[in-house]
């Protein structure tokens, strides 16, 4: 059963991913000062939650941290990843291989979750266009990360979303 969600629903819900992602990323770059990626996934992750809001409608109420909404549980996998990165983070039990596993797999969250949130929005095209936007922008995240693992020999499964490619 597919449960319909108000469009300000979504859009609170990819926003909230969105910062939760940068604010992971901004204390990764605190943590790893000398990899750059960092700064450059919290940028882009900051320029999507402001994307969002413009497109929402500038508004710039608080974010919610956690969606009770049994509607969006994707969005919820995503939220609770950032939560347990931001975690390790603060108790300062992370070393770089585990930043950038969990990082894919957060970003893989993130990915799934626009991508179910597109599956059960109502047809609205132009929030279809703009999810679009996102999940595009979440597997070039992915993609950076794993080329990054790779340049340093560091293990990872791959980049796949579960979600089909076009």
């Amino acid at each position: 059963m597919v449960i319909k969600v108000r469009a300000d629903q979504r859009a609170e819900a990819c926003i909230a991913v969105a910062a939760a992602c940068a604010d992971v990323y901004t204390g990764l770059s605190g943590r790893f000062p000398d990899e750059g990626l960092w700064r450059e996934l919290a940028g882009a992750a900051r320029d999507r939650a402001v994307w969002l809001q413009t497109a929402r409608g500038g508004m710039e109420d608080d974010l919610v941290d956690y969606l009770e909404n049994e509607s969006m549980p994707f969005i919820n996998v995503a939220l609770e990843r950032a939560r347990a990165l931001k975690k390790r983070l603060q108790d300062n039990d992370l070393t770089l291989e585990d930043a950038l596993t969990m990082s894919l797999e957060l970003e893989k969250s993130a990915v799934e979750g626009y991508f179910w949130d597109v599956m059960t929005v109502e047809t609205q095209l132009d929030a279809i266009g703009r999810l679009k936007q996102l999940i595009e922008k979440g597997q070039a995240n992915g993609r950076k990360i794993l080329g990054f693992m790779t340049e340093r020999g560091i293990a990872h499964k791959g980049f796949r979303p579960e979600i089909p490619s076009a």
